[in-house]
């Protein structure tokens, strides 16, 4: 098993954040560079980059690279301005459906790709992103597709600093460089250790391919690890 992945960074800045510097994605490179993780940061400014980038990863072929690494598990980092509808990229607003038919060739497509395969969604409310149920509904109906592992997300109960969520995805990239493996129980420990200790919620969607759905889990501060459920 591997303690590291692959991570591809889409991001969407608007215009006032890029010329202060803003940048989660900027920041996340670097620092996950430096955990071990291999990086690749693109930058989306409208719908169609988001499409033209979701095409492009899962083009992706574990035979065109170094043998040892051909299952890494790889992620795909999702950040832009949002809220529990769905999020922008540019002047254009995706509501979650729209997110879920731009990646899914992602979810459909990554064939020539060995290795598990997870998304981080970084926005605001983004823990309302109903992609867990689209993959879920696909799943029953066509079977036509691949559910990501696990599909992690910020809170789904109102809106996140810059700063407060990229400090929390600094702290999960480095926990999960130390996990041989991203087990429910170990990751779930990142989460609460996460909100004890910065006060900012990273929630999970975790596939149960017995169950054929995902298991939902979201930390608490006042209690011991609680057990996961299914979404509604």
């Amino acid at each position: 098993m591997y303690n590291k992945v692959k991570l591809f960074i889409i991001e969407c800045v608007d215009p006032l954040d890029l010329l202060n510097d803003r940048s989660e994605a900027k920041a996340l490179e670097q620092v996950c560079e430096i955990f071990g993780h291999k990086v690749a940061n693109l930058t989306a400014y409208s719908e169609a980059d988001l499409r033209k980038y979701c095409r492009y990863i899962s083009s992706i072929d574990s035979s065109h690279g170094v043998k040892s690494q051909r299952e890494m598990p790889l992620c795909i980092h999702i950040s832009a301005h949002g809220n529990k509808t769905g999020i922008e990229f540019g002047s254009d607003f995706l509501k979650w459906r729209d997110v879920f038919e731009a990646m899914k060739p992602i979810f459909t497509d990554m064939n020539d790709y060995h290795g598990d395969v997870f998304v981080s969604l970084s926005s605001c409310e983004a823990g309302n992103q109903g992609l867990d149920q689209l993959i879920a509904n696909e799943w029953e109906h066509t079977g036509k597709i691949d559910p990501p592992e696990y599909i992690f997300t910020t809170s789904d109960n109102g809106s996140v600093r810059w700063d407060d969520a990229l400090v929390s995805w600094t702290v999960f990239y480095h926990r999960i460089a130390n996990l041989r493996k991203l087990d429910k129980e170990k990751v779930q420990l990142v989460l609460d250790d996460i909100l004890q200790s910065i006060g900012n919620e990273l929630n999970y969607f975790r596939w149960d391919p017995e169950k054929e759905d995902y298991y939902y889990y979201t930390p608490r501060e006042d209690t011991e690890t609680l057990d996961e459920h299914f979404t509604l």
